[in-house]
């Protein structure tokens, strides 16, 4: 089920009168072939050792295929020796797996809200702590107003499934896009994976569904002086991208996306 994947076009007068160079790479060709995309990815001899590592459990198997994760670490480009913040990640699933990529002379932050560790306790450090053992994996708990880190201290930062919830939360999208820019060293790389939405939709009404378009995710990483390299979209015959992403007969099965962006080598913005 094929759909546009132009900007919407408010988005796309915004960015040219922002900046043309960014512009001029609006959005990669987009790939479609999902088949091929994750042979190419399990080609990979370190996207294999990773995906197929003897400390992650069951659960967390469990959810692979209907994430693509062998297309997200490869996607993603991170390596070994690499320092990786897995925002609002939750249970840890992304982390684990990108802990056995960057090795030991890596690391991966596990960054949670305040507010998402009072709902969920076993999101709490401490609980976390008891069960993921992984020595080069850290803690950071921030709210949305408050995340940040030292610039230039991470080589990718992952957004997966919750680039929605930093929008219905109410988080300042277009600070914290800034502050993903400054917290990269120059080249590095930024990894959006979410539930891809219509985008004739206003965003919080996207957002409400646990969703953001593709298009609106891109438009809002260019204006953070971001370049788009990457978008891979998954397409699925049981979502129309206008219900809840929880709703019996969508839930697993929506239409999703990865899009990836990156800081410019230079470390400038292209704005």
């Amino acid at each position: 089920m094929m759909r546009s994947v132009l900007l919407r076009p408010a988005l796309v007068s915004m960015a040219l009168l922002l900046s043309a160079p960014a512009l001029a790479q609006e959005t990669p060709t987009p790939r479609t072939d999902i088949e091929q995309v994750r042979k190419e990815a399990m080609a990979d001899r370190a996207v294999r050792a990773a995906v197929a590592d003897a400390a992650r459990n069951m659960e967390a198997r469990l959810k692979d295929e209907r994430r693509d994760i062998e297309v997200i670490v490869k996607a993603s480009h991170a390596k070994a020796g690499d320092r990786v913040l897995d925002v609002a990640s939750g249970s840890g699933y992304l982390a684990q797996v990108f802990s056995s990529l960057v090795g030991p002379a890596g690391h991966v932050d596990i960054h949670n809200t305040p507010g998402w560790i009072a709902q969920f306790p076993n999101m709490d450090p401490p609980v976390q702590k008891k069960m993921i053992k992984q020595p080069n994996i850290g803690w950071v708990t921030q709210s949305w107003a408050d995340l940040d880190g030292p610039a230039e201290s991470y080589d990718v930062i992952l957004l997966g499934r919750i680039y929605h919830d930093i929008i219905v939360e109410g988080g300042d999208y277009d600070a914290i896009n800034q502050r993903f820019f400054a917290m990269l060293k120059p080249g590095g790389y930024v990894l959006v994976e979410d539930h891809d939405a219509d985008e004739t939709m206003p965003l919080m009404q996207q957002a409400n569904l646990h969703r953001v378009s593709h298009g609106d995710a891109i438009g809002q990483f260019l204006r953070a002086g971001f370049a788009a390299t990457e978008l891979i979209l998954i397409d699925s015959k049981y979502d129309d991208r206008r219900w809840n992403v929880f709703r019996p007969g969508v839930k697993g099965r929506t239409d999703h996306y990865i899009a990836v962006f990156q800081k410019p080598a230079d470390g400038k913005a292209l704005r």
